[in-house]
Order: C-alpha cells, then structure tokens, then sequence
C-alpha cells in the first residue's frame, strides 16, 4: 500500500508543475529555423473534458547542430506544408 501511495503523490506532483508556453520552433544553438527537420507533428486535439483543446505539439531535429527538440506550439502553427486529411 504505500507503493501505492507513493505513486499517487508522484502524480499528484506532476499536475503542479507548470506546463512551458507554447513555442515557435527553432534551434536555440544555432538561433535559427532554417535547418529544422519536422518529425511529429500533433495538432489540436480535444482533451476528455469537451471544454479544453489539448494544445498542438512538435517534435524536430535540427540537421545543422544534431539537437532534438519536443514542444507544444501556438494554435495557429502548423510545420511548412503540412496539411490535415479528415
């Protein structure tokens, strides 16, 4: 019982800490977008609670520097031709 109790704590915790702002991507090292390769991309979704949209997200490499990155970005961002088929 206390494992899981634990883990209800561990959880509990990770609902407190703030969630980043959404991000244009871009590479931090090299201070540029122009080397971006797009891997993920997972637009707005609706969450559980019909009232909340699940924020869009990014996953990326930057070809010049190797780094990855993984973020949620604005509402209105989509990667360059990116289209939605329903």
């Amino acid at each position: 019982m206390a494992i899981s109790a634990q883990t209800s704590r561990e959880q509990n915790q990770r609902h407190r800490i703030p969630a980043q702002p959404p991000a244009l991507p871009g590479c931090p090292q090299c201070g540029t977008d122009a080397y971006l390769e797009f891997t993920r991309y997972v637009p707005a979704s609706y969450a559980p609670d019909p009232e909340n949209l699940r924020p869009p997200a990014v996953s990326y490499i930057c070809k010049r520097c190797g780094n990855h990155y993984s973020h949620r970005t604005p509402d209105d961002w989509a990667p360059p031709g990116w289209q939605w088929y329903a």
